[in-house]
């Protein structure tokens, strides 16, 4: 169930294996805890109205406002997703500002494995299904990068404080985070004045839970296994609950919570992948045609990827209420996330772009002169290696990586009097993460290879005689790379609140004040890809061919592997190829032994040290204060009317320590004196700076009936650069004649400390009527008046008298976002019998921007391309969710369809260099639960039930000669794994 929640809350399908069933069978004394738990009480605290983000709830028993939303939730139990739906809607009905929410117990009910996954469920989010942005090479399959209303300026908070992850920009990996931990996730679009700043996109807030959120003792269990249609590995997953609350007589009530969650995640995802179209005017390509200019692409790849995760989560939480006006909590959360994958990569590697047809045939062109079919061959020298191919490498590359987040926090709420409440606030966060990526390349010529691409749709590639790929001794040890990241955030942050009650006011409420102090420091270390050479054509070894043959070196070290059911049986590519050993690419010193043993002297080592270039440390120091009034009437303007008004004003204080490197002309045959003054020295490059900024914000709503009232709102925001955008790292270059004699062009590239925030006015409107006790139908248009768009430029920049085109990012010009929002949520209760257990909920959002483009960057020279406008990246103009619902008796059912229409998404892809996007894409996922008795549900949830393909394309295309192909070409298709998981929950 998905509420939309307006105020501050504190936060093929029939054929899973039969291994699954067995498993879940012999499943012991599982109980329901995290999300289950959730259906014996209701998400707020002590019965009471939900609080704002960082502070306790206020509840009846304080002598505060005993205002309409407390009277109305007092005492309110939901106890199924039919009475929460309505619970939700009264909370909604009578809040204070625009939110929108997921309960725990739709965590639970919805097939949503990840924080991630339930996001996508809200109207105006949007994810991700790659494992980063800027490399749509590697498929996620529970997603990754929360986007809200096309923009991925999102801010991650816990419990209403700041939360991040280790990975060198700003916000949360929400797919990190277990969703079994979770009371709640709140999504603030447009905030009041009290919620920290950081997000112009909007704020995540993810609520834990505290023993007080219950009156008595809670135990529970819950476990399932689930499998993957393409990986068939069954892996569990389980939580364990148990919170109390006991009562003194001298000493008030005091209450104890531990939470922990365990889940075990295996998938498979293939891929199909063509390289970028070069356009080309050479004599054998134009053969049998009367074009001047031809486009052919750089090759075809595919891929399989077998991708393992461990998310490991803890919460705990102390509260202690001495007396009615004094509270006490302390709360810890750890997140413990570790993923490895493993890649089998057939990867096109004829760089030079020198195919042709093989055997003076001819290519096939469409009516615009791009590449359709062709057998293709190379002039590349082979050694002995003398068939007609064309080359691949076999790609076989193994990460890991590690990320522990950890949160620790302390609160104080103090009663001063009736109508005053301070409130205290101490955090102390810490996130680190380490990652390894090493690739082992082989590499082979394969013979009478075809090339296939039919219009729109995924390439074929053949290979005669097929038998070729099997033979080892038809393949060489190329190429090793290893990547290694290490990276560390700490935050430490104190908050001082106080609020004033006005008891006999007619207009005014309660006013807030508050203050708040933050400290952080960020040291992210990134060793860069470390490519080097075994043996090669221009790299030969002392061997017969010069190359290095799998047969005769480290004959051991190589096995034949078979794409099984590559893409399902709807793709047609080479189905073997050799690859490097398990215990190779698994162990990367061990690698380096056997292949330094024959390879190239000067070719690859190692780089498990990290240069002064791949260090980025820097700090932040933050104050702000804070003061918001809330008001109401009942008799204003002729109805009722309440609302908000406040403003945030905050400092920033910044500061970078990092180098720049000047490019080393010393091998190079130019002028003396140039290789004197540039011979690859470093020199210091610190940056230290503030700015300031004021949020103002306000909220007003209008109740017309008891049923239908308009809200207005409207606030500034901001967020902040990325430290990856700040780091103070200049890599210098210089491009040489092809005689190494002269300099051609001087170029750099690096980021920028002296980057000031993104800001936003944004403005919104909603309609809203409450026409049933689960019926709700809204309507939300948004509007964003964005300033200093963060993009990359290139520049002209002076060092040592000589000017430099340094490619950096900048802040640019001013940029708009609007759209709408529509929800309709329903269950047919006027319905008779059985057929009153229906309901549906629909919600669909339509985003648009004008100005804040991103420039494309010519992948030859690396400059900004002049004549190309591309959209801010993540940002979909339609997505849409449809979920039909069946809840009546013991059967609980629903169906989720989940869709994005195409997106940016980045302007330069680390692969090709050129701007990628994300094909429209929908997928349907499913759960169905039966309750046993009052305690113990079992269920069946499942993931991607429609197989769906996920598609991206590449373009505009910038060529050597200056001229633009604004067309989009396809890049890659990729399919993933229906999954299935069999659960049982019980609660006691």
């Amino acid at each position: 169930m998905i509420e939309r929640l307006h105020g501050g809350a504190s936060r093929h399908p029939s054929k899973a294996p039969a291994r699954l069933a067995m498993a879940a069978a012999i499943a012991v004394a599982l109980l329901y805890g995290s999300a289950a738990s959730a259906q014996q009480t209701p998400p707020a605290q002590d019965n009471g109205a939900p609080a704002k983000p960082g502070e306790p709830a206020k509840s009846k028993k304080d002598g505060k406002k005993d205002d309409k939303s407390v009277q109305e939730l007092a005492g309110v139990t939901v106890t199924g997703v039919r009475a929460s739906l309505q619970s939700a809607q009264q909370i909604k009905q009578n809040a204070d500002q625009i939110v929108d929410s997921v309960t725990a117990v739709d965590i639970g009910a919805l097939p949503d494995r990840s924080v991630t996954e339930t996001l996508q469920r809200i109207s105006g989010v949007t994810i991700d299904h790659f494992m980063a942005r800027n490399d749509p090479d590697h498929f996620s399959a529970e997603g990754s990068g929360v986007m809200i209303r096309g923009l991925t300026q999102v801010r991650g908070e816990l419990n209403g404080r700041d939360v991040f992850s280790a990975n060198s920009g700003r916000g949360l990996s929400f797919e990190d985070v277990p969703a079994e931990l979770m009371a709640g996730v709140d999504v603030y679009k447009n905030p009041s004045a009290e919620i920290i700043e950081g997000g112009i996109g909007g704020t995540v807030n993810l609520r834990t839970r505290l023993p007080f959120d219950s009156p008595g003792r809670v135990i529970g269990f819950t476990g399932g296994v689930n499998e993957g249609d393409f990986a068939k590995k069954s892996k569990p997953s389980a939580s364990f609950l148990y919170s109390n609350v006991w009562k003194t007589e001298n000493h008030g009530e005091f209450g104890a919570l531990f939470d922990v969650a365990f889940s075990e995640l295996a998938t498979r995802s293939d891929g199909i992948q063509m390289e970028p179209y070069v356009k080309r005017n050479d004599a054998a390509v134009l053969k049998g045609t009367n074009f001047a200019n031809v486009y052919v692409p750089g090759g075809a790849d595919w891929r399989t990827l077998d991708f393992q995760r461990r998310r490991i989560g803890l919460a705990g939480a102390l509260q202690w209420r001495p007396t009615k006006d004094l509270e006490l909590t302390s709360q810890v959360l750890r997140s413990d996330y570790r993923m490895q994958w493993d890649e089998f990569g057939g990867i096109f590697n004829d760089s030079s772009n020198n195919v042709h047809p093989a055997d003076g045939g001819t290519f096939n062109y469409d009516s615009n002169g791009v590449f359709q079919s062709g057998t293709l061959a190379s002039d590349s020298w082979r050694g002995n290696l003398t068939t007609d191919g064309v080359r691949f490498m076999a790609d076989r590359r193994y990460a890991t990586q590690r990320t522990i987040t950890t949160d620790w926090s302390n609160s104080l709420k103090y009663n001063i009097n009736d109508q005053m409440v301070l409130y205290a606030d101490a955090q102390f966060v810490k996130s680190t993460s380490q990652s390894l990526d090493f690739t082992v390349f082989d590499a082979t010529y394969l013979p009478g290879v075809t090339l296939n691409v039919p219009t729109g749709s995924k390439p074929t590639i053949t290979s005669d005689p097929a038998s070729y790929a099997s033979n080892p001794a038809n393949y060489f040890w190329s190429a090793a790379m290893d990547h290694h990241e290490r990276n560390k955030g700490l935050e430490r942050a104190l908050r001082l609140d106080l609020e004033y009650n006005f008891e006999d006011s007619k207009w005014l409420r309660y006013v807030k004040f508050g203050v708040r102090a933050t400290s952080r420091s960020e040291l992210n270390k990134n060793n860069g890809y470390n490519w080097g050479v075994v043996s090669d054509n221009w790299a030969a070894i002392d061997s017969p061919s010069g190359l290095a043959d799998l047969a005769t070196y480290l004959p051991g070290m190589s096995s034949l592997y078979t794409y099984s059911n590559f893409f399902r049986g709807n793709a047609s590519m080479p189905p073997q190829l050799y690859f490097p050993s398990d215990k190779l690419v698994r162990d990367y010193h061990y690698a380096y032994q056997q292949l330094h043993s024959f390879g190239s002297p000067t070719g690859w080592a190692p780089r498990d040290i990290y240069r002064k270039q791949d260090v980025n440390d820097q700090s932040e120091k933050t104050k702000s204060a804070y003061g918001v009034l809330y008001f109401g009437s009942d008799d204003a303007l002729g109805v009722p009317v309440d609302g908000n008004v406040g403003i945030r004003l905050v400092r920033t204080d910044v500061a970078a320590n990092g180098y720049g490197q000047y490019p080393d002309l010393t091998t190079s045959g130019v002028d003396p004196s140039l290789m004197a003054l540039y011979h690859g020295q470093y020199f210091p490059l610190n940056s230290n700076g503030h700015y300031k900024n004021a949020l103002p914000s306000f909220n007003l709503r209008f109740k017309f009936t008891d049923s239908l009232q308009w809200r207005l709102a409207a606030s500034r925001a901001m967020t902040r650069p990325d430290f990856t955008q700040l780091q103070p790292y200049l890599q210098m270059g210089a491009t040489l004649t092809s005689d190494n004699t002269a300099v051609t062009k001087w170029t750099g590239s690096a980021g920028n400390p002296d980057l000031k925030p993104m800001r936003a006015n944004q403005y919104d409107t909603a309609l809203e009527w409450y026409f049933a006790p689960t019926g709700q139908l809204y309507a939300t248009l948004f509007y964003k008046d964005v300033h200093d768009y963060i993009s990359n430029q290139t520049r002209t920049e002076t060092y040592s008298g000589q000017p430099f085109e340094v490619t950096r990012p900048y802040n640019m010009s001013r940029g708009k976002i609007r759209g709408g929002e529509l929800g309709y949520q329903q269950f047919f209760d006027f319905l008779p019998g059985w057929l009153k257990g229906f309901g549906v909920q629909a919600n669909f959002t339509y985003v648009d921007s004008k100005g804040g483009t991103n420039s494309a960057t010519d992948p030859y020279s690396n400059v900004t391309v002049t004549g190309v406008a591309l959209p801010l990246e993540g940002l979909s103009k339609r997505s849409y969710n449809l979920v039909g619902m069946y809840e009546l008796g013991n059967w609980s059912m629903r169906l989720a369809w989940n869709w994005r229409s195409r997106y940016l998404l980045t302007a330069s892809d680390v692969a090709t260099k050129l701007p990628t996007w994300s094909d429209d894409y929908g997928q349907l996922d499913g759960s169905i639960m039966y309750r046993l008795n009052k305690n113990v549900q079992v269920g069946l949830q499942t993931n991607n039930l429609t197989n769906s393909t996920t598609k991206v394309l590449m373009g505009p295309t910038s060529y050597a000669d200056g001229t633009i192909d604004h067309r989009l070409y396809n890049r890659g298709w990729f399919v993933n794994d229906r999954r299935y998981e069999l659960v049982v929950r019980a609660t006691f």
